[in-house]
């Protein structure tokens, strides 16, 4: 017989099995590096809208004692309590007689507006705000950052605080000002704060 009329098929060249378990390894690791940018992206995204709040809660709460905080009835309350600072948290809401200090007209619902500007809820994540009020004279100042309270405070605020001791020293404003900070921590970063400053000045003077 001259030839077949059945011709045999022509070897055609694949992928081995090691290429194709390197191409699928190369795949994971792009998948793998794509998945930890986009988490990481979406972690800092969240971060930065939490801070962004908690310095709007901060600046919403130094705002409300500005304006709501009457000095003279503060200073009193110091006096006679003999203490040059004060610091308030949402626990102090139950003391009646220091919240009433701070919102007045309220007494029928006082816990209810204390604790709605010191812990409010938004967007799902807790904010918790402290404020610390501190007579502006060396005394004061010197009790202040000698104390737990300030110790607590993240390492920015204290270096601010500090920054303006020599201020609070050589100041005769005492009899008539009061240094106000407000601190805002959220959700579970107990390590992270934000906040603003302001004062608390006589009624005479504003």
């Amino acid at each position: 017989m001259a030839g077949s009329n059945f011709p045999l098929p022509s070897r055609q060249a694949g992928f081995t099995l090691i290429e194709t378990l390197l191409a699928i390894t190369l795949l994971s690791g792009v998948a793998i590096g794509l998945f930890y940018f986009f988490t990481n992206a979406m972690m800092h995204t969240s971060y930065n809208q939490g801070r962004t709040v908690a310095v709007n809660v901060a600046r919403g709460v130094a705002v409300y004692f500005e304006k709501n905080a009457d000095f003279s009835r503060l200073k009193e309350y110091m006096e006679d309590h003999q203490t040059p600072f004060l610091e308030l948290t949402k626990d102090d809401c139950g003391n009646e007689s220091l919240a009433a200090l701070f919102f007045p007209g309220e007494s029928g619902q006082l816990h209810t507006v204390c604790e709605a500007q010191f812990a409010p809820k938004i967007n799902n994540v807790r904010y918790e705000a402290s404020v610390y009020l501190v007579r502006y004279d060396k005394e004061a100042w010197d009790a202040f950052t000698s104390s737990s309270e300030f110790a607590s405070l993240p390492a920015p605020l204290q270096a601010r605080i500090r920054a303006e001791t020599e201020k609070a020293a050589e100041s005769n404003a005492g009899g008539y000002m009061i240094k106000l900070y407000t601190s805002v921590r959220w959700d579970e970063r107990t390590n992270e704060t934000a906040w603003v400053e302001g004062v608390i000045t006589d009624e005479t003077i504003r």
